[in-house]
């Protein structure tokens, strides 16, 4: 006598069995996109780490300079030896007077740090602010050719006219303390700022 087994003839087993089956391959699915989505978002977290790592660096040069009490320039050139994942891709420093950002565009995606420095920033070199100064006040500032206006005037007129300037980073970075001066015609005074500039 030929015994066949129940399973083989109702149709509802097949039905789940292929229900369960497909739920499986469908988990699969969910959790392999769920790991590679996890993989790239450590990625992304690495290039963060090493963009945020490189613009606390050179806000601390900026921050160190305007800190000093004397005129003072050191050069800062970024080490990309230091930065493993950005040693071949192209990144960008930008600086205005009021923030320092690195950019890099990884994959098509951009990857920003940003950081604001401590002290006033002026992204232009001492010729430029002499010659700015000079078009708009008619005295470059310097200790022989004080500024004839007041303080909060000269800070306005120069965050007017600061634009964000992008540096080249093959190229080193020139971070400069320097001092204008400004007289109401009885005493002179003096506001620092911190230039940074390429040549």
């Amino acid at each position: 006598m030929l015994i066949r087994s129940t399973f083989f003839q109702d149709e509802r087993g097949w039905i789940d069995f292929f229900l369960s089956k497909t739920a499986l391959i469908l988990a699969s699915v969910v959790v392999i996109a769920a790991i590679y989505h996890f993989a790239l978002n450590m990625e992304e977290i690495s290039y963060k780490k090493e963009l945020d790592r490189l613009s606390a660096e050179l806000l601390y040069y900026i921050d160190n300079v305007g800190s000093s009490s004397e005129e003072t320039c050191v050069t800062y050139a970024i080490d990309f030896n230091h930065l493993p994942h950005f040693q071949y891709k192209t990144v960008e420093v930008l600086i205005s007077c009021e923030y320092v950002i690195i950019n890099a565009n990884i994959d098509g995606k951009s990857i920003i740090a940003a950081k604001a420095p401590a002290f006033r920033v002026y992204p232009y070199s001492p010729s430029t602010l002499s010659n700015n100064l000079k078009s708009n006040y008619g005295s470059n500032g310097s200790i022989n050719e004080p500024i004839r206006a007041d303080y909060a005037d000269i800070i306005k007129y120069l965050t007017s006219i600061t634009k964000e300037v992008s540096f080249n980073t093959s190229n080193p970075i020139y971070i400069q303390k320097t001092f204008i001066y400004f007289t109401d015609d009885i005493n002179v005074d003096k506001i620092g700022y911190v230039l940074v500039y390429q040549r």
